[in-house]
């Protein structure tokens, strides 16, 4: 079993890195610079991104876990190990589609920038998976993490746009970002599947 407080922090990490992606915030960003958004309302709308990002992760994380229950009659080590492949696949999927954009039109990019901000983030199911084996409660905790670290990440960030740090993430090539992403999913299924073995 994967002690609780690792499986906190990994969902806190998770989320913060993964709302630092531009497509959660240039939108936004861009939107509220031209229509003069006042900061409470830019912020405001920031929190809802975020909220309802992790919200739509986490509902896809019990769906996993209800489908893997109900349907697989999976036990709790054959849905980590499924929602590991799950995530390795995705990861992949990221890089390879990195490596595709790099080679695209950048009218293609943009149609496959708004694509990508609504994809839910897959890291959480493994988590959620192994979280499964405390009482309710604590995959609760873990989904509230999740939940405020994705909130405070694009604050954060929207904050940071007028400084140098949000000027250099907001000209990153998609297909860089494409990488970060599908390295760190992949890196988030390796953590789970190689914990429980230290």
């Amino acid at each position: 079993m994967i002690p609780f407080g690792f499986l906190l922090l990994l969902a806190i990490f998770i989320a913060f890195f993964h709302m630092l992606a531009p497509d959660h915030w240039i939108p936004l960003t861009s939107l509220a610079s031209k229509r003069q958004y006042s900061p409470p309302k830019k912020y405001g709308i920031a929190t809802l991104i975020g909220g309802g990002h992790a919200t739509i992760s986490g509902a896809l994380g019990l769906l996993f876990l209800f489908l893997g229950f109900t349907f697989l009659r999976a036990d709790i080590n054959e849905l980590v190990y499924i929602s590991i492949a799950l995530l390795l696949i995705v990861g992949l999927y990221f890089i390879l589609n990195g490596y595709g954009e790099s080679r695209e039109s950048k009218e293609n990019l943009e149609n496959s920038i708004i694509a990508v901000s609504v994809f839910p983030d897959f890291a959480i199911i493994p988590i959620m998976v192994s979280a499964s084996e405390y009482t309710l409660p604590y995959g609760l905790l873990i989904f509230i993490g999740f939940l405020i670290s994705s909130i405070l990440s694009i604050n954060a960030i929207i904050f940071l746009n007028s400084k140098t740090i949000g000027k250099r993430m907001a000209e990153m090539k998609p297909e860089n970002l494409d990488y970060v992403i599908g390295i760190l999913l992949m890196a988030t299924a390796l953590i789970i599947l190689v914990f429980p073995s230290f």
